[in-house]
């Protein structure tokens, strides 16, 4: 399970850089971008990325140790 805190689906932001905020529970493994990102303990990860001028679409993949894959998509537009 992927739990985002910060941002949410449709925000609209005036700065590039942002922190993307959120919780995974029984992963071994999660991506944000295709990029492997560090968890905590207790599954929280805060990860910083660069947005493009207009909309950007941020993917969060995780897989649990058994082989379950689970997706997560959102939209962030940079004004």
């Amino acid at each position: 399970k992927i739990s985002l805190s910060s941002p949410t689906n449709g925000e609209v932001v005036n700065e590039s850089l942002i922190a993307i905020q959120g919780q995974a529970k029984n992963t071994s493994l999660i991506t944000l971008n295709d990029r492997v990102i560090v968890i905590d303990q207790e599954g929280n990860f805060t990860e910083k990325i660069l947005l493009t001028y207009g909309l950007n679409i941020i993917k969060l993949k995780a897989e649990d140790r058994f082989g379950k894959k689970i997706e997560k998509e959102i939209e962030i537009v940079y004004k």
